[in-house]
């Protein structure tokens, strides 16, 4: 017995935008530095995708999504603006 053919819906990339959206999300800083970040996306066909991303002092990406952010303080809120498409080797592929 084969799996049923279940529909997914249509990926989307920003090359697929004619303009890239402002924001991907609100991030906040903690009190102990700590960032809670809170991503949302849509595509065309009304599908939404939701995350919560929790990222400590100290950890792999922290500093650099600090920089993304142009910086952030203890208690403060910015929106998230859009990350720029990774970098594929070519040779990878």
């Amino acid at each position: 017995m084969s799996a049923p053919d279940i529909p997914t819906p249509p990926g989307l990339s920003l090359d697929d935008l004619d303009e890239p959206p402002a924001s991907v999300g609100s991030a906040k800083m903690e009190a102990d530095g700590t960032l809670k970040l809170f991503f949302r996306t849509e595509t065309a066909d009304g599908t939404i995708g939701e995350a919560l991303t929790v990222v400590k002092p100290g950890e792999k990406h922290y500093d650099s999504i600090v920089a993304h952010l142009g910086g952030i303080r203890p208690g403060q809120g910015k929106p998230i603006p859009p990350f720029p498409p990774p970098e594929v080797d070519p040779d990878s592929v």
